[in-house]
């Protein structure tokens, strides 16, 4: 294949500074660090963000639009929620100009076994986010011995945040949901599937899996991948009636969606992510009356807090949908065993065709009570080291069941999706015997809801004060830092992409940020977080 001129070496960049270029039809990103030219291909592998507006740090480069992290020397991915590399492509400096061979260079065969065999069997209970990662992440590692994933869905693992935002609206197609569209991608890479599949129990002294409906599971390494269960309102009489929802699954947004048919009013309990983002959905893309109950004054305040919780409040409410704040629920009414509405304990009460549920999740753990394993008292999930490692030395818990040992008693918990896929990448390697504590992975999330795209980025459980940059959230665009005892724990922001892929590798490499630089506009995030 023929090369392509692109330059001056001397002048096309300077050190540290990446450009989108159009190249024959083929748009890549250069980049040019220490000296040396790099190509990758321009668009993440993620939703196709334009990497060129992100930031390049070192040889690594982060999409703006969901944080997914790549290798510019090679292509590599870095960072969930990417999972796939960048297409990497040679170039070579010939008399004194950059030239770029439209040829990718790191396209490799399936990731099977090869001689010699490993005789290791490792097994994953769970087929979503964090469970599918280690699996992949087991292949990449260079694991060549059995992988079996076992899932009480019926479906391959899914893009489960879509569920919510597009593929609830109406604007995804199902072929987009899957994560690896061709379920033979599994069998390529003899990542054995049992779907449809309830687990029983565990063995830890026999190493073994128990399974409701076929022989037990012999492992050596085993992974809890089983992620949470939606919580339902138990006391709340109704629950069982006919047209009353949670959201996890494919197969719930499926049902949910076939409840619109014909709908014209629905109930949302709860003001959780899932909930708000399943409002916009259902009220902007299918046009059903959504109103959302709370117990809450002010949605995600506890999260994030007062401001920015008003603002979501405000853009729903601009774009019809209707709340009942610090409200509870006294029971759901129905007729011929199918709900009809929610009575409040206010009395009031929400005619309804059908209702969502969405408070939230626990985790799904009931099947270790008796595994001895050590769980919290409280929520019963499950006890980690920093390398996701259990009590028992072959067991290792990932994504929303695992609490990581922070130094603090109750430890720290936290239910992403991109913190479950970065949590099967690191439970890979800590079974392998490859975990590496210089390894430093950000919990990263966002959220779309109507004409907001808020990015957090970060963990901050309890914080002193936040300072806000560039506007307030009631503007739609601005930056917000997380600070307790004058120390940055998280960022937030709307239209701020460029400076939170700057803060989360501030974050990484652990620069200090004083209260005064977050305060200073003029101060420049992006060349803070790429200064060596």
């Amino acid at each position: 294949m023929a090369d392509h001129k692109l330059g001056s070496a001397a002048t096309l960049l300077q050190n540290g500074e990446m450009r989108r270029l159009e190249v024959d039809g083929t748009a890549i990103l250069l980049a040019r660090v220490d000296g040396d030219y790099h190509a990758v291909a321009a668009d993440c592998t993620h939703y196709g963000g334009p990497l060129n507006e992100g930031v390049l740090c070192g040889h690594q480069v982060m999409c703006p639009w969901h944080h997914a992290c790549f290798d510019i020397r090679s292509g590599t991915r870095l960072e969930p929620p990417a999972l796939n590399d960048l297409a990497h492509y040679p170039v070579t400096i010939k008399d004194g100009d950059v030239f770029v061979t439209l040829q990718a260079d790191n396209e490799s065969e399936p990731q099977g076994k090869s001689e010699p065999a490993d005789e290791r069997h490792f097994v994953i209970i769970g087929g979503g986010a964090a469970g599918n990662s280690a699996a992949e992440q087991l292949r990449r590692e260079g694991y060549r011995g059995k992988i079996t994933m076992i899932s009480q869905s019926a479906s391959v693992p899914v893009d489960r945040p879509n569920l919510s935002k597009d593929y609830l609206a109406g604007k995804a197609e199902p072929s987009w949901i899957p994560l690896r569209p061709d379920p033979s991608w599994y069998a390529e890479r003899d990542i054995r599937l049992l779907l449809d599949t309830a687990v029983m129990g565990i063995d830890p002294l026999a190493r073994r899996v128990t399974l409701a409906n076929s022989a037990p599971i012999r492992y050596d390494k085993l992974l809890l991948a089983t992620g949470g269960i939606p919580r339902q309102l138990r006391d709340v009489p109704g629950t069982d009636l006919a047209g009353v929802y949670t959201l996890r699954t494919l197969a719930d947004a499926d049902q949910i969606i076939a409840a619109t048919e014909g709908a014209k009013r629905a109930v949302i309990i709860g003001a959780s992510f899932i909930a708000m983002e399943a409002a916009a959905s259902l009220l902007g893309g299918r046009g059903i009356a959504v109103t959302v109950v709370g117990i809450e004054a002010i949605p995600f305040e506890r999260l994030f807090g007062a401001e920015i919780g008003k603002a979501f409040q405000q853009e729903h409410e601009r774009n019809g949908v209707k709340f009942r704040l610090n409200a509870g629920v006294n029971r759901f009414l129905g007729e011929d065993g199918r709900v009809t509405g929610v009575e409040l304990k206010s009395g009031e009460v929400l005619p309804a065709d059908f209702v969502l549920v969405g408070v939230g999740v626990q985790p799904a753990t009931d099947f270790l009570q008796s595994s001895g394993l050590r769980l919290h008292d409280r929520d019963k999930s499950v006890r980690v080291s920093a390398s996701l490692q259990t009590s028992d030395p072959d067991i290792y818990a990932a994504g929303d069941i695992a609490r990581i040992d922070n130094g603090t008693p109750d430890g720290v918990r936290i239910e992403h999706w991109r913190v479950a896929l970065q949590h099967g990448m690191i439970a890979a390697r800590s079974m392998l015997g490859n975990a590496d504590s210089a390894d430093q992975h950000i919990p990263f999330f966002w959220t779309n809801q109507w004409d907001i795209i808020f990015d957090y980025v970060g963990h901050a459980e309890k914080w002193d004060e936040i300072i806000y940059r560039y506007g307030k959230p009631a503007d739609k665009n601005f930056l917000a830092f997380y600070v307790a005892d004058g120390k940055l724990l998280a960022a937030a922001g709307m239209q701020r992409d460029t400076e939170l892929d700057a803060i989360e590798f501030i974050l990484r490499d652990a620069k200090p940020l004083t209260v005064d630089q977050m305060r200073d506009e003029k101060f420049d995030l992006v060349k803070y977080a790429q200064k060596r």
